[in-house]
């Protein structure tokens, strides 16, 4: 004896919905509104203003600003110097302070 393949006959209707985008128990997506979100800080931005304060930034300081490891914080300091931006350190408390110049390198006229 031989088995005969089994046959399953499925409706237009369902045909259609199977056949259609967003089809299934969600239904469709609803409409979210067009609301503009404020664009998020820029660390780099958060950093630079910091050093540029009276008092500067020390590593631990801007590691708890951006959440960044010390190695990348400190590369992040490489990247300004590389930049033309002249990097002063000081001692606060016992910590090497990174404090910006208000001028870059190069750019006295």
């Amino acid at each position: 004896m031989t088995k005969s393949p089994a046959v399953m006959t499925i409706s237009k209707a369902e045909q259609k919905r199977l056949t259609q985008p967003n089809s299934g128990a969600g239904g469709t997506k609803p409409n979210k509104p067009a609301q503009k979100q404020p664009p998020p800080l820029i660390k780099s931005a958060t950093v630079i203003t910091a050093m540029s304060e009276a008092t500067g930034a020390t590593l631990g300081e801007i590691c708890s600003i951006t959440s960044w490891q010390p190695h990348s914080a400190r590369a992040f300091l490489s990247a300004l110097r590389k930049k033309g931006h002249n990097i002063l350190k000081t001692s606060r408390d016992g910590a090497t302070c990174y404090h910006i110049a208000p001028e870059k390198i190069g750019d006295r006229s």
